[in-house]
């Protein structure tokens, strides 16, 4: 008996739709397990709706277990939330982290645990990217760290971020700064450099980063880099004697001693007790000390080259001592470098004072080497140069006779033979008493009467033979010429007493003698006289024309001859410095090599060497200017017969 149903019975199409339904519902959760739970709900929702009508139903309860464990698989989290409206949203809950990362990292840096620190810092960053300040705290904890290079960086990063930049490239430097000490107390100095390097990149008005730079480079060998900062550095700091101290010593590694020794003074000049810069001076004065003795010891053995050496070294370690220069000019001046002695005796005169005795002896020196240098002009032919430097000499001292009588030597040789005269004679009144400036001012004044006598102006020329006979009066010759002189004037009379007196003083005659007061016999043999003139021959035709037919014997007998000898006597005695021998007189150490007396005492060198270079050197001995005149007289007597065979 089958069983009776309250309503009519399903058909097999509703019971194919009903389970063709769960079947597409089953299918979808198993594809769609991580729906959201909303959508979860709708549906499941729709479900039991539609399952409501059947027997087999589920609850809402164990759908939204299952949803729950679909969603959050085993755990237990979340699952005693009641209400989903009082969780905080997703801002909050990460701003609330960042606090707690940046407090706990607060609370280790100030414990010392700096890695914990950058720890939580760093998870607070990589919340919230864009916060100043965490970088800022974790590079405080990289330094602590010694991190240098990490601090550096997450301060840059700073840097970018905000717009307070100053303080963080202030930061960055001294980080830098830090890291580049560190490195250079390892001895590690390139890389110290770079760091002192970025360092004042940063900051370029920070000296101390700069000179740290001169620090490393210094280590590192690399002296003409780090010169050049140092330069730099002056140029922006030129008050600091401690960076002209340490330029002295790049100066002195280059062998620059001058610069050294003028940086070192001008430390002292800023800093007076500067006590590094006292100790470098007198380093230098005592080592410039010992070069001058050796150089003076070098100068007394005659090793004149290796002495300027010496003697350079010490000036360039003392370059403001004129005593070094005074020196060094002596020896260019012992070496014919008299440009370079000029030059040493101008600078110590500049350093002297005025009127001091080391300035009146650069003086001396100086005027010395002008007039070496004109003879060693004059040597050469150069009389013109010759007599610039002459001028130069007399203008800075005008009492030395000896200038005179160079400057009328060369004078001489240029054919101004007035002014030769002239120069002779200011010496001459310089010193009366010195016989070989009256020979030179006799012997000019012969030439200058003969040239008088030649332009047919003879009672100039007997003036000037006069001039020569009281300056020398035992120069036959000088009668002789006046004696011609005097002929064409009529002055027969006193024509022969200048003939007879010739005869007296002759050498080559028959009566080569006077006899003077006490029967002292007195003889005059003239060398350079019978050089300069064929003397006899000379003589013998004005003899002739005056005493016609008498033999030299009786005229030397005769009256006139008795006024003659009369004459000369006088002009002799009134000239008593004549009768030493005629031999021209330097004074001690003019001539090389001289030798020196026994039993001398010996000097100290260094005043020994100025007192043999303190000598007025002469231009030309009496012998080389007689030898002159020779010449150009016999040169005279050739172009005067070249005119009279034209003539014919």
């Amino acid at each position: 008996m089958e069983p009776s149903h309250s309503g009519p019975a399903p058909s097999c199409l509703d019971t194919a739709c009903l389970a063709t339904r769960d079947a597409a519902a089953g299918m979808a959760r198993a594809v769609a397990p991580q729906e959201e739970p909303g959508q979860s709900k709708v549906r499941l929702e729709m479900k039991t709706e539609t399952k409501g009508l059947f027997l087999t139903a589920v609850s809402k309860e164990d759908l939204r277990e299952r949803s729950l464990r679909q969603i959050f698989g085993s755990s237990q989290t979340l699952r005693d939330i009641k209400d989903p409206s009082g969780v905080k949203s997703p801002t909050a809950i990460v701003q609330k982290k960042i606090q707690e990362h940046c407090q706990r990292g607060k609370v280790f840096f100030s414990q010392g645990e700096w890695e914990k620190a950058v720890i939580c810092y760093s998870k607070a960053i990589n919340l919230n990217p864009q916060q100043v300040e965490f970088y800022v705290q974790k590079a405080e904890a990289f330094l602590k760290l010694c991190d240098f290079q990490s601090a550096v960086l997450n301060l840059r990063k700073a840097y970018s971020l905000s717009s307070a930049k100053e303080e963080y490239v202030e930061r960055m430097a001294f980080i830098l700064y830090l890291q580049g000490q560190s490195l250079f107390d390892q001895e590690v100095y390139g890389d110290a450099l770079e760091s002192f390097t970025r360092a004042s990149e940063l900051q370029p008005d920070n000296s101390v980063y700069r000179r740290r730079s001169i620090s490393c480079l210094a280590a590192l060998n690399r002296y003409h880099d780090c010169f050049r900062l140092v330069n730099e550095e002056l140029d922006q700091d030129s008050k600091n004697p401690d960076l002209y101290i340490l330029r002295a010593k790049l100066n002195e590694h280059f062998s620059r001693a001058i610069l050294c020794y003028q940086d070192i003074q001008e430390a002292i000049a800023l800093e007076p007790q500067h006590k590094e810069a006292q100790v470098q001076m007198r380093r230098l004065l005592k080592r410039a000390q010992k070069a001058k003795n050796q150089a003076m010891n070098k100068a007394l053995k005659g090793n004149l080259k290796d002495a300027l050496l010496k003697i350079t070294f010490a000036i360039e370690n003392s370059p403001f001592d004129a005593g070094y220069l005074i020196f060094r000019g002596t020896l260019h001046r012992r070496l014919k470098d008299f440009n370079s002695a000029i030059d040493d005796y101008i600078k110590a005169t500049e350093l002297c004072e005025e009127k001091g005795a080391v300035a009146m002896e650069a003086q001396r020196q100086l005027l010395l080497t002008y007039n070496d240098f004109a003879v060693h002009c004059y040597t050469q032919g150069f009389f013109e140069e010759a007599l610039l430097l002459l001028n130069k000499a007399l203008k800075g001292e005008k009492n030395e006779k000896g200038l005179y009588v160079n400057r009328g030597d060369c004078l001489f040789r240029l054919g101004e033979l007035t002014f030769a005269l002239a120069d002779y004679q200011q010496a001459l009144e310089l010193s009366p008493m010195d016989f070989s400036l009256r020979r030179r001012v006799g012997m000019l004044l012969d030439e200058l009467g003969l040239q008088e006598h030649k332009q047919g102006k003879y009672q100039q020329a007997v003036y000037c033979f006069s001039g020569a006979i009281e300056s020398n009066p035992r120069l036959p010759h000088y009668y002789l010429h006046r004696a011609k002189s005097r002929l064409f004037l009529q002055d027969v009379m006193s024509a022969k007493e200048d003939v007879i007196i010739t005869l007296l003083l002759d050498p080559e005659n028959e009566a080569p003698y006077l006899m003077m007061e006490g029967g002292r016999t007195l003889s005059f043999s003239t060398h350079l006289a019978i050089q300069l003139i064929s003397f006899p021959q000379q003589v013998l035709p004005v003899v002739t024309s005056l005493f016609p037919g008498q033999p030299i014997q009786d005229i030397i007998s005769s009256k006139i001859a008795e006024v003659a000898k009369t004459i000369l006597e006088r002009k002799l005695q009134a000239c008593p410095y004549s009768n030493s021998p005629a031999k021209l007189q330097w004074p001690p150490g003019a001539i090389e090599d001289e030798p020196k007396k026994p039993g001398a005492q010996r000097e100290e060198p260094e005043r020994a060497l100025k007192d043999s270079e303190s000598i007025i050197s002469p231009c030309a001995t009496e012998q080389e200017l007689y030898k002159q005149i020779a010449i150009s007289r016999r040169r005279v007597n050739k172009v005067s017969e070249a005119v009279v065979e034209e003539k014919k």
